[in-house]
């Protein structure tokens, strides 16, 4: 494990701290498939935009949530501390303990951990929430996605994902639209390194037929 850098998030009146690695330039030069990428490495500003909307209008009181492509682990962490019983996945064993890390520092134990990829996704359990930040970058990935959000959603539930306006996941969200999830989007403004950016959040609620 790299060198970390721990930096405040404050979410109104609460501020939780979130361990990153400092240089994320040495994990890409080694980085050999696609799968090597450290995505998981960074504070998104995805992430910061659902954990924000999460801690202002969203009661997780007794719920099953689960996370996909937990990374530094923010908005499952916001999740638990507003009530959720949290699973947090990843398939990326540094991307665990980075998030196992930043709920004890933030002083948050009603999580666990699995490690999971979505082409072979382990986990059977329902959830009444799943969620997921900046995860649809990669349309091959989406039928994998699709699969999980079928098979480990309740009926009734709903799917939240956060995404920086990427076209590829606007084609991927309409697509479900059509099929058996309604649809509701928030838009929200954040800030990554000085400059503005849109984040949408998806409200993908499975229809009880």
């Amino acid at each position: 494990m790299q060198h970390t850098v721990e930096t405040p998030v404050t979410l109104k009146e609460k501020t939780f701290y979130v361990r990153a690695i400092e240089d994320v330039d040495y994990l890409l030069e080694v980085v050999k498939t696609d799968d090597d990428v450290p995505f998981w490495a960074v504070l998104w500003p995805a992430a910061v935009s659902m954990s924000e909307y999460f801690w202002e209008n969203v009661d997780f009181n007794g719920l099953r949530v689960l996370e996909l492509g937990a990374g530094l682990g923010l908005a499952g962490i916001v999740a638990a501390a507003k009530g959720a019983s949290t699973v947090q996945t990843d398939f990326i064993p540094e991307s665990q303990q980075l998030a196992k890390e930043n709920a004890e520092i933030n002083g948050i134990s009603n999580i666990s951990y699995r490690l999971a990829d979505w082409r072979n996704f382990p986990i059977e359990e329902q959830f009444d929430r799943i969620i997921g930040s900046d995860i649809l970058y990669e349309p091959k990935l989406h039928p994998y996605l699709e699969k999980i959000f079928m098979e480990n959603l309740k009926p009734g539930g709903t799917v939240i994902i956060a995404d920086p306006g990427r076209e590829d996941a606007k084609k991927f969200i309409e697509k479900l639209s059509k099929d058996c999830f309604c649809i509701n989007t928030v838009t929200r403004q954040t800030y990554d390194c000085g400059h503005k950016v849109t984040v949408s959040l998806y409200f993908l609620t499975r229809q009880i037929y």
